[in-house]
């Protein structure tokens, strides 16, 4: 079996070890690829674990930086962000495989088990810079402008790949500029909602949205960060709003007036790592 001590020794220096949870996507990608670490996003395999995390980040004094359907993210003075993914939840790794656009970024880190899982071709096709694009993802309009990213890296990607990702857009059902958001997400997703603000949704009003100028740059301008809850249990409560769900408070210890704890939630134990690295012993 590979030793990957210095990759682990990378990612659990960029976010602190979260029972419950993989570090995946494109912080691991980064550490075997030579690339920093710009943030860390972070699957769980439960609801509770997320619910847990989400707590002891408050408690552990980070603070909330934005929200949205698919995830929340945390920092601190000068760290890594970390953002929490609580679009769904994730038992295994294979499952988060499953819900990613390409295998270059299927490969996750396991904070309970301290070990590394991969897709199969995740080393080779790094290794080659080259993006294969998985089809069950569930955002493949979020994928068009990723393969810009990976490009910039030196990444190639062959034309069926780019028709791949065309025809599983058609899949996705957009009828809201917040269906748009949602699909694109991040800072670009917030920005195309911005520039149709005001305007009833279709796809003619999107297309709208995303016209550059001659130059090529953005017609819009970054709207300001909204304030963020400033307690676990009103996170929990905004992202049950945003997703249009009724908030339990029965979920949580001591209910709305507590802390944001998850009722009788044990995190799972970690295993103990040697003191020293396998090759030092």
């Amino acid at each position: 079996m590979t030793d990957y001590t210095a990759e682990a020794a990378k990612i659990k220096q960029a976010c602190y070890p979260i029972p419950g949870a993989f570090a995946a996507g494109g912080a691991v990608t980064s550490v075997f690829t030579g690339k920093p670490i710009n943030d860390v996003d972070v699957y769980f395999k439960s609801r509770e674990a997320f619910e847990y995390a989400v707590a002891q980040a408050y408690d552990g004094g980070s603070w909330c930086v934005s929200s949205s359907k698919r995830a929340v993210t945390f920092s601190d003075n000068g760290g890594t962000p970390q953002q929490f993914m609580h679009f769904d939840f994730f038992p295994t790794a294979q499952d988060i495989f499953n819900a990613f656009d390409f295998t270059a970024v299927m490969g996750a880190y396991d904070f309970d088990i301290s070990e590394f899982v991969f897709h199969d071709n995740f080393l080779k096709h790094n290794s080659q810079r080259f993006l294969r694009f998985h089809p069950g993802t569930r955002y493949p309009l979020a994928s068009a402008v990723r393969v810009l990213k990976y490009q910039d890296r030196g990444y190639t990607i062959g034309k069926g790949d780019i028709l791949k990702i065309a025809l599983a857009g058609r899949k996705v059902k957009i009828d809201t500029w917040e269906d748009l958001k949602d699909q694109i997400g991040g800072a670009y997703g917030e920005k195309v909602v911005l520039a149709g603000e005001g305007q009833e949704f279709s796809l003619d009003a999107a297309i709208a949205a995303l016209t550059t100028d001659e130059e090529g740059r953005d017609l819009w301008t970054a709207n300001d960060n909204e304030a963020q809850p400033g307690s676990a249990i009103e996170l929990q409560k905004k992202i049950a709003e945003m997703k249009g769900e009724q908030f339990d408070a029965s979920r949580y210890e001591d209910g709305e007036m507590g802390d944001g704890w998850p009722v009788g939630y044990e995190p799972p134990a970690r295993k103990q790592e040697a003191a020293t690295p396998p090759w030092a012993a």
